[in-house]
C-alpha cells in the first residue's frame, strides 16, 4: 500500500460514489495495508534518504530496509548486495570484510545450502536462542554501564543494533541469525517485534525485531549471492477471513519470503521450507533435484501415501508428483507452521484422486454422462437432496435422470438454433431473432415475420418481384 494509499483512496470513493466517509475508508486502506506490510516484510514508501548506523557486533551481515543500489557514495565498505531476485534494490548489507574466514574457489549449491541452513535454523530453535528470554539473558549478563549504553544506542531511531542469535559455516557459505533491538513506537517497517519484557515491576523499554536470516557463499569479496529470510515462532494477528490465494501471488513476489516454526516441525521440515520459499520467491529455479529430494525427506507419510494410491515406479517419482501441487504458494505464513501441513497433506489426497479418475473414469458419475466434475455438482442439487450436510441419493438413478436432463438441453439448443437460422431467412435480424425467442416457442417460428417499416408491405415476401 504505502505511498498508493491516496490513489486508492480516491479510486474507492468514486466506486462508491461518494457514499461513505472518506475517513473510514481511510481507515480500511490502512488497515489493509499495515496486513499486506506485515505479511510482505516491507513498507512500500515512496523513495527517501535515511541516516542509519549499523551495529552488526561482530557479524558481517546485518538486513536494510530496501535500500536502492546506487544510493550510497562510493566506498571500500559497506556493500549493498543486489537482490538476486530485484537486483535494483539490497535487502542486506555486507558491513565488513571477513576476516574469521577465508574465500572459498567453490560453494554448494543454493539448494543445497538452503537445506542446511534450515537444519541449523531448527537447532537454533530448539535451543530457545529465538525468544525473548535468551535475548534479556544475555542482556542481564551485561556490566551496568555498558547495559546503559546499549539502552542508550538503541533508543536512538538512527541506530540498527542487531543481536547475535547463531552464525556457523557450511560448505563454502556463511549463515547467520540475529534479531534487532529497537524502541517502542519506532517507525514501521513491516515486521513483527515483542517487547523484551512486559512486566510492571522492571519493563524494559525495547523491542525485539522478529529473528532473521541471512545466507551467502563466501566465494567472493564482497559477496555476490544473498538470501534473506523471516523466522516467525507465533501466528501473526491477521484477519481470518482474508483470502491468501489473492495476494499469494504479489506477497511472493515482492515480499521477503518467510519461514515459520513451532514446536512440532520436524528440522526436514522446516529445512523443506526454505527450498520451497526460496523457489516460490525466484531464488532457485524449478529444476533443482533438491526440491523433490526436500519434499520426500520432509513429508514422508504424504509420498508414501502418493506411491501406494498411484504405484509410482520409486519414491522420487512420488515426490516429483507431490511437488508438481506444490508449485503455486498455498498456505498463507500467517496461519502458523500447521498451515504448512495441512496443505502438504490435501496436496497428497489431491494428487492420488486425479490418478484414480485418469485410471478408472468409468467409475465417476460425471464421465458416465459427459460432463466435468464442476458441472455435475452443480447439478446435483436438481436431483438429489441434502441430508445432514451430505447428498442422500441413489447412484443409478440419479445419473439417468441427469442423462435424460442433459439429452432434453442438446434438443432444446438444437432446436433454437434451427429456429434461429428460420427467423433470419424470414428478415429477422440477428438481435431481433433472439430477443423473439426470449418471448416465443420456437416452434412458432415457422410463421413468425418482423415487424415492417412505415411504408413497407406487410409481408416482406410480397415485395419480391414476380414473374
Amino acid at each position: 500500500m504505502g505511498h498508493w494509499s491516496d490513489i486508492l483512496l480516491d479510486e474507492m470513493d468514486r466506486q462508491f460514489g461518494g457514499t461513505v466517509d472518506r475517513e473510514v475508508l481511510a481507515d480500511l486502506l490502512s488497515r489493509a495495508g499495515h496486513e499486506i506490510d506485515v505479511l510482505a516484510g516491507r513498507t512500500f514508501n515512496p523513495v527517501q534518504q535515511r541516516r542509519s548506523i549499523f551495529e552488526p557486533n561482530g557479524l558481517p551481515f546485518a538486513d536494510v530496509p530496501d535500500l536502492l543500489i546506487g544510493a550510497t557514495a562510493p566506498m571500500e565498505g559497506p556493500w549493498a548486495i543486489p537482490d538476486p531476485v530485484d537486483p535494483t534494490h539490497a535487502a542486506v548489507l555486507q558491513l565488513a570484510a571477513f576476516q574469521d574466514v577465508d574465500l572459498v574457489p567453490r560453494a554448494a549449491r543454493e539448494a543445497d545450502a538452503l537445506w542446511e541452513a534450515g537444519r541449523r535454523v531448527a537447532q537454533v530453535y530448539r535451543e530457545g536462542r529465538m525468544s525473548r528470554e535468551f535475548i534479556r539473558l544475555q542482556l542481564g549478563g551485561m556490566p551496568a554501564g555498558a547495559y546503559t549504553e546499549l539502552l542508550r544506542r538503541a533508543m536512538d531511531p538512527a541506530v540498527r543494533l542487531n543481536i547475535p542469535i547463531g552464525a556457523t559455516t557450511f560448505d563454502g557459505w556463511l549463515i547467520q541469525i540475529t534479531r534487532r533491538l529497537v524502541r517502542e513506537n519506532a517507525e514501521d517497517e513491516g515486521r513483527m517485534a515483542e517487547l523484551l519484557d512486559d512486566s510492571a515491576d522492571s519493563p524494559i523499554p525495547l523491542l525485539a525485531v522478529e529473528p532473521v536470516l541471512i545466507m551467502a557463499p563466501i566465494t567472493h569479496q564482497p559477496v555476490r549471492w544473498v538470501f534473506t529470510a523471516r523466522l516467525w515462532t507465533e501466528k501473526v494477528k491477521v484477519p481470518k477471513d482474508r483470502p491468501w490465494s489473492r495476494i499469494a501471488s504479489a506477497i511472493h513476489g515482492h515480499g521477503i519470503p518467510t519461514i515459520t516454526l513451532d514446536p512440532v516441525s520436524t528440522p526436514e521440515e522446516i529445512a523443506c521450507q526454505f527450498v520451497l520459499k526460496a523457489y516460490w520467491h525466484g531464488y532457485i529455479a524449478g529444476d533443482e533435484p533438491a526440491l523433490a529430494n526436500a519434499v520426500a525427506a520432509a513429508y514422508p507419510q504424504a509420498v508414501e501415501r502418493i506411491e501406494r494410491g498411484t504405484h509410482a515406479p520409486s519414491r522420487q517419482s512420488a515426490a516429483a508428483t507431490l511437488l508438481e501441487g506444490l508449485v503455486r504458494p498455498g498456505f498463507n505464513p500467517a496461519q502458523g507452521a500447521e498451515a504448512t501441513r495441512r496443505y502438504v497433506r490435501r496436496k497428497a489426497s489431491i494428487a492420488v484422486m486425479q490418478h484414480r479418475k485418469r485410471e478408472t473414469p468409468d467409475r465417476y458419475p460425471w464421465t458416465q454422462v459427459g460432463i466435468s466434475e464442476r458441472r455435475y455438482y452443480k447439478l446435483l442439487p436438481l436431483f438429489a437432496q441434502k441430508v445432514s450436510g451430505r447428498y442422500d441419493y441413489d447412484h443409478d438413478e440419479v445419473v439417468a435422470r441427469m442423462r435424460s436432463h442433459l439429452n432434453q438441453l442438446d434438443r432444446e439448443r438444437e432446436l433454437r438454433k434451427a429456429a434461429m437460422e428460420v427467423l433470419v431467412a424470414n428478415g429477422f435480424g440477428h438481435e431481433a431473432a433472439r430477443k423473439w425467442l426470449q418471448r416465443h416457442r420456437a416452434e412458432e417460428a415457422l410463421t413468425a415475420l418482423p415487424r415492417r417499416a412505415t411504408g413497407a408491405p406487410a409481408d416482406p415476401r410480397a415485395a419480391r418481384p414476380t414473374a
